[in-house]
């Protein structure tokens, strides 16, 4: 997997119970696989399908830095899937696997898919 980009988890990411909000980590990592997509393909015009298979795993803290990787799963014609995942990295204990999943973009032209990859 590689990675893609990198929080740092501050108070304002945090719930009142001091977990990092699992619906800010989920949109870091649609805008993560779809940065990634987008540089591996060349291509900017996608939009995010379906995220799948979300496991949120352990929680993340504040101070942690959050690290996000992405790898390619498949392709379809105009479709890719790539599966994400969040590590948090803290020195004071192991690095955890925060939330891992699959999401699925499509190329679009003129608002209709587009066969990227048979081109």
């Amino acid at each position: 997997m590689e990675l893609v980009t990198q929080h740092f988890i501050m108070s304002k990411d945090l719930n009142a119970f001091g977990n990092v909000f699992g619906g800010t980590v989920l949109a870091w990592l649609d805008e993560a696989g779809a940065v990634y997509v987008m540089q591996k393909i060349n291509y900017k015009n996608i939009v995010t399908v379906s995220m799948d298979n979300v496991n949120f795993r352990n929680p993340a803290k504040m101070g942690d830095i959050l690290q996000i990787f992405a790898e390619t799963i498949r392709t379809g014609k105009s479709s890719i899937r790539v599966r994400v995942e969040a590590i948090a990295r803290d020195n004071n204990q192991p690095d955890r696997v925060i939330i891992d999943c699959e999401i699925t973009y499509v190329c679009l032209k003129d608002g209709k898919p587009y066969p990227h990859f048979t081109t």
